[in-house]
């Protein structure tokens, strides 16, 4: 019992000890009280995290003297108490508390020895076995919860706390362990039990020391679970509390009434709402949110930060949405206007460049003179904002369609957006210094837009009407050019109007800008706008001013306006003061000109147009001589060959053959192959026939007749006009083939077939000395006649009869030299075959009943007869006969050409007989004589002939 009391004793007084100087210098570690530490600079606890907590004395203790303070020999005390086999369980409990505490503090100094921290722990377990109702386990278990995340066992220093917090509601401890659970929680990524935590804590209401850093990592931890609408409350109080009262819209400013400590957490709180916005859809979960919720009054400042959170992230639409929504949220606010400068800007940053133009339009809409925006006077730098942003939309879509393809359909129409825009600032700053400046761009994109007329309208009106304009001579010419188009893109009445306002305009500017370096061009243009309009007279006045004009001049438009001159001259009929004019505007032209051919045409058309007047006078021989003159001063022009025909044609009415001849021989050989030509010839031939020229008449009709483009019936009748003139100027060869080409190229008539071959066989016989040529045409015409069917009449009977005739003699001179020679057999053959030929021929010469030929054909075949008998008589004899053989042979000559004679008398007799007939005729009386001689002893006398003939008749 003693011994016991001495323990309890030695237990008191170590602890008493230890209390009054180990606690006094290593636990106490400010005047706040032993129950809560103070708020961390994160989370509301020590930089470690953890309080420090006093432990209050259980018992009176007496002072003593102060004892050295040493950790490990305070531990190896208190160990020594709680190793006592006998001590009060309070004072254990407390040993035990502090010994384990101390481990801990050493631990937490920096002298971890894990042995010694799980040491610790198995006595805060041990302990609160003992003593498990101990008010003080608060405390045990809130250290024990240290040790274990010392040893990094956070699960059980988790476990720790918690029970803390459910066994201890109401200590002071609770909103301290809470927290530390939520904490732990929250690193170990729990969000969802973090915020059950950190709720817990707030529930301990706003005078636990936590609550303002519960509230915030409350809020952080919604927001992890991505349950932003769940966490904008929570942010969006602490900024109610936090940020001073009034408006706050300037984020560079809004925090600088906040305290120091709290700066950062209400920066904070704004950065996580404007991530919640973002995340929940920008601008529009903004506005959204006011129209729920009740918009705050630093709702300015949220826009803003929403906005520069989304460009931090680079998501530049979304921030451009932001500033968007809170444009279309508060239209009327004076800050729009910066808010749609920030979407200009966002857009820009991003580089998107088509969303660039769409906001700097809409500001140039809203914020524009005039707008409903404006209830008041506009503020001067919101309009020099407008009137920027015009300029540069302007400037794009004219850029823009610059380099649109000329194809492209929408080209125009982006000129057109340009020339719009323009249209709109001139309208709305009319006393802008740059207004002319605008007012020709204007015009430029209604010019390229295809406004065309409204272009050269508005190029006038900056020439004209903005005094002082450096660039009003540049828009009065473009102004002339633009009606120049608009005179090519118009037609009729149209195109002539055009025409007119771009005389006008030409007009107007060499008479404002004396000087212009383009009023030369613009005038002469102008004149030839009035030759199309056929004011040929002012045209003359312009292009004489022009050329009279002492600014320097160009070759070339000098040359343009003397066309003018020329063409004005030609189109009044002024053909003589035309064609002075074509010869100056020569004098000026390169050899190499492309327009110099058709000026010397023009020339042609001067000189040849002087003929045709003098042609409608009545003036012929002055139209001959003007016609002719086109080939000197023209002589390439395509105009002259018609001069030369028309003079040739002039000499042909004036029968002045010798001159026509002359030309139309020239136009002949220098165009050959034009349509013409035809007629040249034809013409030709008829003035040499006219002039007692039949064979160059006749070389004319023939190139006629060989012309495979006239008509048939022109080329037959060229065909025979040839050939009767060669006939009749003696050229049997060429008379000869004309005939025979008409025979052979055409089908002529009859009568003229049987005439052309009548002449072939003529020319033949007679000329030409072609016998077989003279034959083949005679059987040629017994031919066409026998094959001319209806046709046939007794014209071309009788020239059959007379070729027949003809024929036959030629048969029968051809027989007459055969003699008969021997073997007498072989060349009695062909002299009885040549005879049969002549007497078929002859018989048919007398067959056609035609009394001249009939009576010289019988004639003639009596003469066939009688010559085969005589052949026959005059044949060889045998060379080996002789005495009375040869006598015999005679006889049988005799026999066998007695027959012969015979017929022959008979044939003449029947020529004879003819004269019963009424006919005498030589082939009649040559009959008769040869009778007398054949038969003289019965036509031998006169009387006896008489009688003889009586008979006959």
């Amino acid at each position: 019992m003693k011994s016991r009391t001495m323990n309890q004793r030695l237990a008191l007084w170590l602890l008493a000890a230890l209390s009054l100087t180990v606690t006094g210098n290593a636990l106490a570690a400010s005047d706040e009280s032993g129950t809560v530490g103070s708020v961390a600079e994160d989370n509301g606890l020590k930089k470690d995290g953890w309080a420090r907590i006093k432990t209050t004395s259980i018992l009176r203790i007496e002072l003593s003297d102060e004892v050295p303070a040493n950790i490990q020999t305070a531990i190896e005390h208190y160990d020594r108490i709680i190793a006592l086999p006998i001590v009060d369980p309070q004072l254990r409990a407390e040993a035990m508390r502090r010994t384990a505490y101390l481990r801990v503090q050493r631990a937490d100094s920096g002298e971890f020895d894990a042995r010694e921290v799980r040491r610790a722990i198995a006595i805060y377990q041990q302990l609160l076995l003992d003593v498990p109702n101990d008010p003080g386990n608060d405390r045990t278990l809130y250290q024990l919860a240290r040790a274990y995340q010392l040893v990094n066992e956070t699960d059980n220093s988790i476990a720790q706390l918690q029970d803390l917090g459910r066994r201890y509601p109401h200590s002071a401890m609770t909103g301290d362990g809470v927290f530390r659970v939520a904490e732990l929680l929250y690193s170990r990524e729990r969000y969802a039990e973090a915020e059950t935590n950190y709720r817990t804590v707030l529930n301990l209401g706003t005078d636990t020391p936590y609550f303002q850093p519960a509230e915030y990592k409350y809020g952080w931890a919604i927001y992890q679970q991505g349950h932003y609408p769940q966490a904008l409350p929570v942010f969006l109080g602490i900024l109610d509390r936090e940020l001073p009262q009034g408006d706050i819209a300037d984020p560079a400013h809004a925090f600088d009434d906040v305290s120091r400590s709290r700066v950062e957490v209400a920066q904070d709180s704004l950065r996580v709402a404007s991530l919640s916005f973002a995340a929940l859809g920008g601008g529009r979960a903004l506005n959204d949110y006011f129209a729920k919720s009740g918009e705050p009054r630093y709702s300015t400042l949220l826009y803003n930060s929403v906005g520069a959170r989304l460009l931090e992230k680079q998501r530049y639409t979304d921030a451009a949405g932001v500033y968007t929504a809170f444009v279309e949220r508060h239209p009327n606010s004076e800050r729009a206007p910066d808010f749609q400068t920030q979407v200009i800007a966002a857009y820009k940053q991003g580089g998107f460049n088509d969303l660039v133009l769409q906001a700097k339009e809409n500001y140039a809409k809203r914020y524009a003179p005039g707008s409903p925006y404006w209830s008041g006077t506009p503020k001067p730098e919101v309009l020099a904002q407008v009137r920027t942003h015009m300029d540069d939309i302007a400037h794009h879509y004219q850029a823009f369609a610059q380099s649109t393809a000329a194809a492209d359909p929408k080209r125009r129409e982006r000129f057109l957006t340009a020339a719009n825009w323009y249209q709109r600032t001139i309208e709305l700053f009319p006393n802008d210094p740059k207004v002319a400046d605008l007012n020709l761009l204007y015009a430029d994109a209604l010019y390229d837009g295809g406004q065309t007329q409204l272009a050269a309208q508005q190029y006038a009106n900056t020439a004209y009407n903005r005094p002082g304009f450096a660039k009003a001579p540049e828009a009065a010419y473009a102004s002339v050019q633009a009606y120049q188009r608009l005179a090519g893109e118009t037609q009729g009445a149209a195109h002539d109007a055009a025409l007119r306002e771009s005389v006008a305009a030409s007009l107007k500017l060499a008479d404002t800008f004396n000087g212009h370096p383009q009023a030369s061009t613009a005038l002469t243009r102008a004149a030839q706008d009035l030759v199309t309009l056929k004011d040929h007279d002012q045209a003359i006045t312009v292009a004489t001013r022009v050329l009279q004009s002492k600014l320097p001049l160009s070759n070339d438009l000098r040359r343009q306006n003397l066309a003018v001159v020329a063409d004005s001259q030609f189109a009044k009929q002024q053909y003589p003061e035309a064609e002075v004019a074509y010869v100056d505007l020569l004098k000026v032209m390169p050899a190499d000109a492309p327009e110099r051919a058709v000026t010397i045409d023009q020339l042609a058309a001067s000189v040849y147009k002087q003929g045709e007047k003098a042609r409608d006078a009545g003036d012929l021989a002055a139209a001959a001589t003007s016609f002719l003159r086109v080939g000197k001063v023209a002589p390439q022009s395509a105009i002259r060959v018609n001069a030369d025909y028309d003079a040739a044609s002039a000499y042909y009415e004036l029968k002045n053959w010798t001159a026509a001849e002359t030309v139309l021989e020239d136009f002949r050989t220098r165009y050959p192959q034009h349509p013409l030509a035809a007629d040249v010839d034809k013409r030709l031939a008829a003035a040499y026939e006219k002039n007692g020229k039949p064979r160059q008449a006749a070389d004319a009709y023939t190139r006629v007749a060989r012309r495979p483009a006239e008509t048939v019936d022109t080329r037959r009748e060229a065909a025979w006009a040839a050939a009767t003139l060669y006939d009749g100027s003696k050229q049997p060869a060429q008379s000869s083939q004309a005939y025979e080409f008409y025979l052979s190229t055409f089908n002529p008539p009859l009568d003229r077939g049987m005439q052309a071959r009548r002449r072939i066989a003529d020319i033949a016989r007679d000329d030409l000395h072609d016998n077989a040529r003279y034959e083949r045409y005679l059987n040629e015409i017994v031919i066409a006649d026998r094959n001319a069917g209806s046709a046939r009449n007794d014209a071309s009977k009788l020239m059959a009869a007379q070729a027949s005739l003809e024929i036959g003699r030629g048969q029968a001179q051809k027989a007459r030299q055969l003699a008969l020679a021997q073997p007498i057999e072989k060349s009695l053959a062909l002299r009885k075959s040549a005879t049969d030929a002549a007497i078929a021929s002859l018989s048919s010469a007398a067959g056609y009943g035609y009394a001249e030929v009939t009576t010289a054909a019988t004639f003639e075949l009596g003469s066939v007869y009688r010559d085969f008998g005589k052949a026959i008589m005059d044949s060889a004899r045998p060379a080996n006969l002789k005495g009375e053989p040869l006598e015999q042979y005679e006889l049988l000559l005799e026999e066998q050409a007695n027959p012969f004679e015979e017929k022959a008398i008979q044939t003449y007799e029947a020529n004879l007989g003819r004269m019963k007939q009424g006919l005498w005729n030589d082939w009649i009386h040559k009959s008769a004589t040869a009778l007398v001689e054949l038969a003289p002893g019965k036509y031998g006398k006169h009387d006896q002939r008489e009688t003889t003939y009586d008979s006959l008749l």
